[in-house]
């Protein structure tokens, strides 16, 4: 699972370079239950979403100019069908709206 999430964050990323966003992918180093980071900043926030091979996942945004946590949420994915649709908040909050979002 953790595959198919790196291949939406890629498509994630194309979206967001249209938009002047800087984003990065990060897999790490192997584990147990590897994972990737999808980091993503604006002139306004910081954000990033974490996501285990197990489908377990934490995101975060803040607000930089205050430090303020704006999003967070964890959970557990069962299928990649769901990325875009539980993550929709998490990139509300950050001004990417879900018409945005790839499938």
């Amino acid at each position: 699972m953790l595959d198919k999430f790196i291949n939406w964050a890629r498509q994630v990323s194309v979206t967001a370079l249209e938009k002047s966003i800087e984003i990065q992918i990060t897999e790490s180093v192997w584990s147990d239950n590897p994972s990737a980071r999808l980091d993503i900043d604006t002139p306004m926030t910081v954000a990033r979403i974490t996501f285990w091979e197990s489908g377990d996942y934490d995101t975060v945004v803040i607000r930089l100019e205050t430090g303020e946590n704006l999003f967070s949420s964890h959970g557990n994915l069962e299928s990649e069908l769901e990325f875009s649709k539980r993550f929709m908040d998490f990139f509300k909050s950050i001004g990417i709206i879900a018409t945005e979002i790839p499938k």
